[in-house]
């Protein structure tokens, strides 16, 4: 289970047992932080924490306020300024300006934070639009991608912009939560926190080898959505993929019981250079954002000519999303170590990041950027 599957279970499981409880959320994030805008941290009446908001020199504090926001019920927007030298004198990995909302949970009906709830528990894409106001109401609209939304602000021509922007960014490839001012018809302005929630990625591994474990252990733990297609039952066995889905298919049946879509990454490593080509047949003219295929070069050579002997033709475009050899080059050679290595170029491709070493970025984390 992740961490925000857990903080989204403890916030049902305190509501109902109508335990008080707070939730912060980072909303804002100046230099560098440990984590970022969306990042929570669960508080109740009992002191219990689940999540985090930093890598360990906020949350005492924050658990602090969260205390005065359960019992008032008035939520608490909080500016977290941490000197570097001071910072790293503690110990400590979270130097920058980090804004933190803390808001209490509703204990009564509350439609736009009980439908964002069980949206999330559904894993569907879905955007909550807060209103960061010291002291303020809370207000909040809940944006799904499809139907209507639910709550409203007081300006609806704020609304309205907010509702647009929640859109592009669930249409977006990798969108990410970020707060922004929006200005209000009488010349104020409004800071709207916009939350983005996308399902897990799927993952989809073809070939239930010894080399695939590490693979789906690395991903199940991810909290991807990991499914392992191998017809040969003895491998492809829940003993050896625990937390995975297990498809026994042949290539014969990959059309009607194998989804692969804009979310699913894949990977093909049967060891076994026909079915390896079938899959290949399959998966290429699928909308997967990456396919990497385990083997060396003149193995993928050897099967895209063959491929082609028989009539079919991949595009340009197609070709592209290829990754062969699979995986970042940080000398693997273990199959825990190249599972890793795998992993890392997955999510690299999914946040849109080129991997690499971080000590000759300029940025660690990339910004957020709004279409007007």
């Amino acid at each position: 289970m992740t961490e925000n599957e857990k903080i989204i279970q403890a916030i049902v499981e305190t509501r109902e047992k109508s335990i008080g409880a707070a939730l912060a959320t980072v909303v804002r994030v100046y230099g560098s932080a440990y984590r970022r805008e969306g990042a929570k941290m669960l508080i109740d009446e009992n002191e219990n924490r689940v999540g985090m908001v930093s890598g360990g020199c906020l949350e005492t504090d924050v658990a602090e306020v969260a205390k005065q926001v359960i019992s008032s019920g008035v939520p608490t927007l909080k500016t977290y300024d941490m000197d570097e030298d001071l910072v790293w004198g503690l110990g400590l990995g979270c130097p920058g300006t980090v804004d933190i909302y803390i808001e209490p949970i509703p204990q009564h009906e509350d439609p736009a934070f009980d439908l964002w709830l069980s949206t999330i528990k559904d894993e569907q894409p879905c955007v909550l639009a807060t209103i960061l106001q010291e002291g303020g109401s809370g207000a909040r609209v809940f944006i799904p991608k499809k139907g209507a939304p639910v709550g409203a602000f007081s300006d609806s021509i704020v609304q309205a912009q907010a509702i647009t922007i929640a859109h592009q960014k669930m249409n977006e490839k990798n969108p990410k939560s970020f707060s922004r001012p929006f200005a209000e018809e009488n010349g104020n302005e409004l800071d709207i926190f916009i939350e983005v929630y996308t399902p897990p990625s799927n993952l989809v591994i073809f070939g239930a080898g010894h080399d695939a474990i590490p693979v789906a252990k690395y991903a199940v733990s991810l909290g991807w959505k990991t499914t392992v297609v191998d017809p040969r039952p003895f491998y492809n066995s829940e003993e050896r993929f625990p937390g995975a889905e297990r498809l026994l298919s042949d290539t014969s049946k990959f059309k009607e019981e194998v989804k692969v879509s804009s979310h699913t990454y894949v990977i093909v490593m049967n060891h076994h250079i026909d079915r390896d080509r079938e899959t290949l047949k399959f998966v290429m003219p699928s909308p997967a954002p990456y396919i990497g295929i385990l083997g060396p070069r003149k193995r993928r050579v050897r099967m895209l000519e063959a491929i082609r002997e028989e009539g079919v033709q991949f595009t340009e475009k197609q070709l592209q999303r290829m990754h062969s050899p699979i995986g970042l080059d940080i000398g693997s050679e273990t199959p825990e170590e190249i599972a890793i290595s795998i992993m890392a170029e997955i999510i690299a491709v999914q946040k849109g990041h080129a991997g690499g070493f971080l000590q000759d970025s300029k940025m660690i984390h990339q910004g957020e950027t709004i279409s007007s």
